[in-house]
């Protein structure tokens, strides 16, 4: 179990300017092996941030605020995905997105797998942050 409280409180990785976000749930910190699961914050005139996504899946429920996704797959065709609090976006495996500022600030609960096998390696700071919160 973990409070609302907690996950406030858990150390932050940068995404970009202005975005970040507070993995809970990890391999790492909790030995999850099929997903992670994590808080993004957005403040009102954060950077955009843009990632290719070849083999996962992730979803984001927006607790806070607006959510704006530019979605682009592998022929260049592009959409742009929006939610307001208390909506669902499923961003599956193949496409590149980037979140848009907005204006205003955002928050909300994302979660992605299948978690690859070997953890947040990519960023070995917050990895190792994250195993030091193990209990």
């Amino acid at each position: 179990m973990i409070t609302e409280d907690e996950i406030s409180s858990m150390p932050r990785m940068q995404f970009n300017t202005g975005i970040d976000t507070a993995i809970f749930l990890s391999r790492e910190r909790d030995d999850a092996r099929y997903f992670r699961q994590g808080y993004c914050y957005q403040e009102p005139d954060h950077a955009p941030y843009n990632w290719e996504q070849p083999n996962f899946d992730e979803t984001h429920y927006c607790l806070e605020g607006h959510i704006k996704l530019r979605v682009k797959d592998a022929n260049d065709r592009e959409v742009v995905l929006e939610a307001g609090p208390g909506e669902h976006i499923y961003l599956p495996a193949g496409y590149t997105y980037t979140l848009e500022n907005t204006g205003v600030r955002t928050v909300f609960f994302w979660t992605s797998g299948p978690s690859p096998r070997v953890g947040l390696v990519e960023v070995p700071d917050y990895h190792k942050t994250l195993q030091e919160l193990r209990k």
